[in-house]
């Protein structure tokens, strides 16, 4: 591997061109086979727009990190903390220039934002990809992940697979919290939430081996009453709550 000298530092409002350039690069490169390009184009719209990434570098639960070198942008890397009975900081893209792939520039952004997310005492981080991605999964189960669950996420009109890896800091386990209903006992996956606009939702399982979904469980209210529409996107109706588009789900807004 070719040692980089390059400064990793918070990203700023200045570099949202740099930062879009290197995003729809590293799409390209890793979804073009897979995402078609007017898919890609509305995610890129939705993500690194200049309001969009002023927002987020205002936002304290979101690092947004830039490696810089010879003055020109060469990665991000973004991560929100998701509060619930656990602290999850995941990692929402991890972008690198692809002609300076291989060296160590992800490396470098994923330790410092690890690093960010662990100063605000997460006790796991988490990272997706589409399973099409095979480069990106590969990358983090080489620093240390553990590859978990997976979902299925709808894409442009297609179905794709979703993969979610994993990196503990707390030393314990996930497990399943027992939740009760009028009607049958259910298990709580308190380690797959979903950001709500008022918190998490929680995927609910029927057994304790998560094969029987049953839905979700809307984390400020307690309440089953969630609706999932053909886009994947989460309401309750109790009290309001909804999704927040996250990754891919800002293609099809």
């Amino acid at each position: 591997m070719v040692t980089v000298h390059m400064e990793i530092r918070p990203a700023a409002a200045t570099d949202h061109e740099a930062i879009r350039d290197v995003a729809e690069a590293s799409l390209d490169a890793s979804y073009s086979h897979a995402v078609d390009d007017d898919t890609r184009e509305q995610a890129l719209k939705a993500w690194y727009d200049p309001d969009t990434v002023a927002d987020r570098l205002d936002d304290d639960a979101t690092a947004f990190i830039v490696a810089i070198e010879d003055g020109s942008v060469v990665g991000v890397v973004q991560g929100e903390v998701i509060e619930g009975p656990d602290l999850v900081g995941r990692i929402d893209w991890l972008h690198v220039d692809p002609k300076r792939r291989g060296e160590g520039v992800g490396s470098s952004l994923l330790s410092r934002i690890e690093q960010r997310l662990r100063e605000q005492s997460v006790d796991v981080i988490e990272g997706r990809v589409l399973a099409a991605n095979t480069a990106g999964g590969d990358f983090y189960v080489s620093h240390s992940f553990s590859e978990t669950t997976e979902r299925t996420v709808e894409i442009g009109g297609r179905e794709f697979t979703e993969r979610r890896y994993r990196k503990r800091y707390d030393g314990e386990e996930p497990t399943l919290s027992s939740f009760e209903t009028d009607a049958e006992q259910l298990y709580i996956a308190t380690d797959e939430r979903e950001r709500g606009s008022a918190g998490p939702f929680y995927p609910a399982y029927t057994d304790t081996d998560r094969n029987d979904r049953y839905g979700y469980v809307c984390g400020p209210c307690n309440s089953t009453d969630v609706g999932m529409d053909p886009m994947g996107r989460l309401e309750c109706s109790d009290c309001g709550n909804a999704r927040k588009p996250t990754r891919w789900d800002a293609a099809y807004l």
